[in-house]
């Protein structure tokens, strides 16, 4: 839901701004543009946000009488983390900070997304329960990734417990929901890239579930969020 911003959904023209989304549809900071006006009208940047400055500033102005406007041909160049520790690291502190923006621009509130079956440009999941008022703030995106490792975590608890039947039968399903869900990472043609890019993913998708998680305990609500999940373009 945040990563997918920036992989090229976009045509050219205005973004809409009525959707079911909890945060808008937002630019990246590190290739965007306002006019001065904008900041008199919705306020500055706020520097209580860690990570997610843009996504906060972008919602003010979709909230607002602005509109965000998306040029592909304003391109920039950008540096990626050199090292697996950085990259990781990077995808934990989204986690740890998404929870501050998704709490200050929603109620508190019983919020469950699921992933969409046939899901329009970038807007992957789909709200399916929503209490308002709630004494809680509740936020959880029930994806393949979650559901693979709950049914990881069951099996090796059956393990641990000598349950041999139920362990083999949870691993089994653990196998076809990791199967199922890195389907689009596989490539014959490339299978030591596959596997490199299917562990880095595991741990990119951990990290920012972990990150969440923690994340969402120090922003005093329950946040299991959305993982890195998408679908190559061009493919069926």
């Amino acid at each position: 839901m945040v990563i997918l911003i920036l992989t090229g959904f976009f045509e050219e023209g205005y973004l809409e701004k009525n959707q079911d989304s909890l945060i808008p549809i937002f630019f990246s900071g590190s290739n965007v543009a306002f006019r001065r006006k904008v900041f008199e009208d919705v306020g500055l940047y706020d520097e209580n946000c860690m990570i997610g400055e843009d996504q906060d500033i972008c919602t003010r102005i979709v909230n607002s009488a602005w509109e965000l406007y998306f040029q592909p041909k304003a391109v920039v160049g950008h540096k990626s983390r050199k090292t697996i520790k950085a990259f990781l690291k990077q995808w934990y502190r989204y986690g740890l900070h998404h929870p501050y923006i998704f709490k200050k621009h929603n109620p508190k509130s019983l919020m469950v997304y699921l992933k969409k079956k046939k899901a329009k440009r970038e807007i992957l999941y789909e709200r399916t329960i929503y209490r308002k008022p709630f004494p809680l703030f509740i936020l959880i995106f029930i994806t393949p990734f979650l559901i693979m490792n709950i049914f990881l975590l069951l099996s090796i608890l059956s393990v641990l417990l000598g349950f041999n039947i139920l362990s083999l039968i949870l691993g089994l399903i653990t196998l076809g929901i990791g199967i199922y869900y890195f389907i689009p990472d596989i490539s014959i043609k490339h299978p030591w890239r596959t596997v490199k890019f299917i562990f880095l993913r595991y741990l990119v998708n951990l990290a920012l579930l972990v990150g969440g998680f923690l994340g969402g305990a120090k922003s005093k609500m329950i946040y299991i969020g959305a993982t890195f999940d998408y679908k190559k373009r061009g493919s069926q």
